[in-house]
């Protein structure tokens, strides 16, 4: 089982370093201190899905932004919904690893299963994360990201 090495970043990650990466990009772009939280509240309480849809924020900063942070690191590999409302998604991570989260509908209710690592030790037969085992745990990007 590998766990976490914080110093084998690939690349930014987005919700986890978004301050960090991002502060050091603004202050080399010489981007006024301010639109880090014009970012934040795009990310954090619009939801937005890219960089473009961040209309206070100048074209060519989003530009840049667009070809050099990625917003997400997750991308959908299959979609799944049951007879009964069941969500379930398979995500890929950008190390290759797969992660799946489940939304289950029951009456006013809704609870939200998420991985926290990329495959699991308990091995249920109806969850894809177990099949492998455990390789790793999620960062903390790749947790709310799945929200």
């Amino acid at each position: 089982m590998s766990f976490i090495d914080p110093s084998a970043h690939v690349g930014p990650r987005m919700l986890d370093d978004l301050d960090e990466a991002l502060s050091l990009r603004a202050a080399d772009a010489g981007w006024p201190a301010y639109r880090m939280g014009q970012i934040r509240k795009w990310v954090f309480q619009k939801r937005a899905a890219d960089w473009e849809a961040m209309t206070d924020l100048p074209q060519a900063m989003r530009s840049q932004l667009a070809e050099s942070e990625p917003l997400w690191t997750t991308s959908i590999c299959r979609h799944v919904q049951d007879d009964d409302g069941t969500e379930k998604l398979l995500l890929e991570l950008e190390d290759g690893g797969r992660i799946e989260c489940v939304l289950l509908r029951g009456g006013q209710r809704r609870t939200l299963c998420i991985s926290t690592q990329v495959g699991c030790a308990m091995g249920c037969v109806f969850c894809a994360s177990g099949l492998d085992g455990v390789k790793r745990n999620l960062r903390t990007g790749e947790i709310v990201e799945q929200m």
